[in-house]
C-alpha cells in the first residue's frame, strides 16, 4: 500500500467516522468503528486502536465499551495471547438490526403500561397508542426485511 492509499483511507476512515457522528454515535465511538471497519480482517488491538487514532487507552476502552453494549463490535482474545482485540461483527449491520428487538419490545410495552395509567382516550394515552402501534409495526416490518435479507444473501452465495 502507498503513502496517498494510506492517506486516503485514513480520510475516508474519519469522513465515515463523521456521519455516525451526525448519526448519534459519541464521536470516540464511531472513531473506533471505522477504524475497525476500513482494516481487512476487522480486528484491531486497544493498543492498535490507540496508535491508529493518536488517542490514550481510557479514550479507546469507553468506545469499545459503548460499541460492545450496543452490539456493533465483540472483545475477545486469541487462544494462547494476553491481548485483547475488538472486532466487527461479520455482518454488523443485520446483526445490529436483528438485535434491536429487545428494546422495541420494551418500548412498545411500556407504551402499553403508559395507556393503561393514562387511559386510551386521553391525548396521552392517544399518542401512547401510536407509539405502541408504531412499535409492533417496526418489529414486524423488521423480521420481513431480515428474511429477504437473509434470502438475498444465500441467493449471491449460490453458485452461478
Amino acid at each position: 500500500m502507498t503513502r496517498g492509499d494510506e492517506n486516503a483511507i485514513a480520510g475516508y476512515q474519519e469522513r465515515f467516522a463523521q456521519i455516525m457522528v451526525e448519526s448519534g454515535m459519541p464521536r470516540m465511538a464511531s472513531r473506533v468503528y471505522a477504524a475497525l471497519l476500513v482494516t481487512d480482517s476487522g480486528k484491531l488491538s486497544a493498543a492498535e486502536l490507540a496508535e491508529r487514532l493518536g488517542v490514550g487507552a481510557s479514550a479507546i476502552s469507553g468506545a469499545v465499551k459503548y460499541l460492545v453494549q450496543v452490539r456493533l463490535v465483540e472483545r475477545g482474545r486469541e487462544p494462547g495471547s494476553r491481548h485483547d482485540f475488538c472486532r466487527i461483527h461479520e455482518h454488523t449491520w443485520s446483526h445490529y438490526i436483528s438485535q434491536s428487538d429487545p428494546v422495541l419490545v420494551r418500548l412498545q410495552e411500556g407504551a402499553g403500561e403508559g395507556i393503561a395509567v393514562l387511559g386510551p382516550d386521553s391525548p396521552a394515552g392517544r399518542r401512547l397508542d401510536e407509539t405502541r402501534r408504531f412499535f409492533a409495526f417496526v418489529r414486524e416490518e423488521i423480521k420481513r426485511s431480515m428474511a429477504k435479507w437473509q434470502q438475498l444473501q444465500e441467493a449471491e452465495r449460490e453458485p452461478g
